[in-house]
């Protein structure tokens, strides 16, 4: 994300760089100072559901007793335990569009519940939230204006956490997990609410974080134990990246993982510099390619921004070629217009309605491509990358940039079967929407455009 821990803000005196600190060092919330007292059960949330299958993980104390997964009249073993305690429930059989509620059972014990509601076969209404950024272990009231909408899942864009790790320590990573899921807020939001998360680089690594960092096989496997995820590829038991996919009605969302296969962005730009790695920039490619008759409309979760310009340090800028392969490769199959981009990184909300995202070659002034909405952060300090953004940047800078801001995405879609409505909006810690942040696309047979 292009910053550290202590690299922002108006200079670098002292008076200001000490100011952050004591601010940075501030506790945020008392659940939030470390993992709460040992209990049989920690924490528990849910993600990879489909229409009729769903992944459950929680950190139990196995001498507690057999940890069992209440789920309406059913009760499921876990799939695996962890040697840290992490349980996995993998549920199947389950019937498509229901809420189902769950609680965990330990010794006899029922302790944290949760709830989650599949997916259905054919076409389906349904609103999710997205974000980006939000300080370690972060207690906001801005969790609690997203689990107030009832979405149907989270979907998190990276930085979980800031916690920078530069070594490859799995106990650096649980600890990280921990510190979040200690959060009240937070873990009430994903107790109710299914993730659906990809990292970036302060979750992954430390500030700007690629495939040199000596903590990926760390990060990959605690990622893989602690995280309800879709399946992922795998070099024996080690995920070979995070990148995974999933539907919604008629929607398909491909999130891409853009960190551990990325060469150093300070390498010479051309066919060897790459963003995705050569594997998965064509699960990709072949995905969108093969959507074209399959999905009304592709979700691409790319969480840095693509719209910037070459050689520029934001996000695809030094990436330019291997931006204009892919670019290229969606021209050609005819899915500039069947497509969305959903990222996170800057600390802003930005909308573009495709009028700044055409990077294919030779692309005539003026031809549109895929909208693209920026949604962060969720707790952290403003910063504006990439653009130019059609709707511009919503993410004001208060006190000279020294107090965070709170920030999020709402996404609604309205689907009949034969006509898909997508409308995004940016919106402020109470959920009111920020001023411009609006964009609604309807898709068709032939294609999607901006409808408002």
């Amino acid at each position: 994300m292009g910053e550290s821990a202590l690299d922002w803000g108006p200079g670098s005196g002292y008076p200001i760089r000490l100011l952050y600190t004591i601010l940075a060092l501030t506790p945020l919330s008392p659940a939030c100072a470390g993992v709460r007292a040992r209990e049989p059960v920690q924490w528990v949330w849910s993600g990879a559901v489909t229409e009729t299958t769903a992944v459950v993980k929680a950190k139990v104390d196995p001498a507690a007793g057999e940890p069992r997964l209440r789920l309406d009249e059913r009760e499921i073993p876990a799939s695996t335990i962890s040697a840290n305690g992490v349980a996995t429930f993998n549920v199947h059989g389950l019937s498509p569009k229901t809420k189902f509620d769950y609680s965990l059972r330990v010794g006899g014990s029922t302790f944290l519940s949760g709830r989650f509601r599949t997916f259905s076969e054919g076409p389906m209404s349904f609103l999710f939230v997205l974000g980006s950024c939000a300080r370690t272990g972060s207690n906001h009231a801005i969790f609690e204006a997203m689990e107030s909408l009832a979405p149907l899942f989270m979907l998190h864009m990276g930085d979980f956490h800031y916690e920078n790790i530069r070594e490859n320590d799995p106990a650096r990573y649980r600890a990280a997990f921990e510190k979040v899921l200690a959060s009240d807020r937070q873990s009430s939001l994903y107790r109710s609410t299914p993730i659906a998360y990809v990292w970036d680089d302060h979750d992954y690594g430390p500030n700007d974080s690629d495939r040199t960092h000596p903590g990926r096989p760390a990060a990959l496997a605690t990622y893989d134990e602690y995280v309800p995820h879709y399946p992922l590829e795998r070099d024996d038991e080690l995920p070979r990246d995070l990148h995974q996919a999933f539907t919604v009605g008629r929607i398909r969302f491909l999130m891409t993982d853009v960190r551990s296969n990325r060469v150093p962005d300070g390498d010479p730009d051309g066919p060897d510099k790459t963003m995705l790695g050569a594997a998965q920039r064509e699960w990709l490619l072949s995905e969108i390619e093969s959507a074209r008759d399959r999905y009304a409309l592709v979700a691409w979760v790319n969480v840095v921004p693509w719209i910037a310009e070459p050689g520029s340090g934001h996000g695809w800028g030094r990436y330019d070629w291997e931006r204009r392969y892919i670019a290229n490769r969606i021209r050609d199959a005819g899915m500039a217009n069947r497509m969305i981009m959903l990222s996170g990184d800057g600390h802003m909300v930005a909308i573009d309605d495709g009028t700044n995202s055409n990077f294919a070659t030779d692309a005539p002034p003026g031809e549109r491509a895929f909208p693209v909405f920026h949604a962060a952060p969720l707790d952290r300090y403003a910063r504006h990358k990439g653009g130019p953004y059609s709707h511009g940047r919503a993410g004001r800078r208060i006190a000279f940039g020294l107090v965070p801001i709170q920030q999020f995405g709402h996404v609604q879609v309205e689907d009949d079967g034969e006509v898909l409505e997508v409308t995004f909006t940016g919106r402020n810690e109470r959920g009111a929407i920020l001023k411009g942040m609006r964009l609604q696309i309807r898709c068709v047979d032939s294609g999607c455009q901006p409808s408002d």
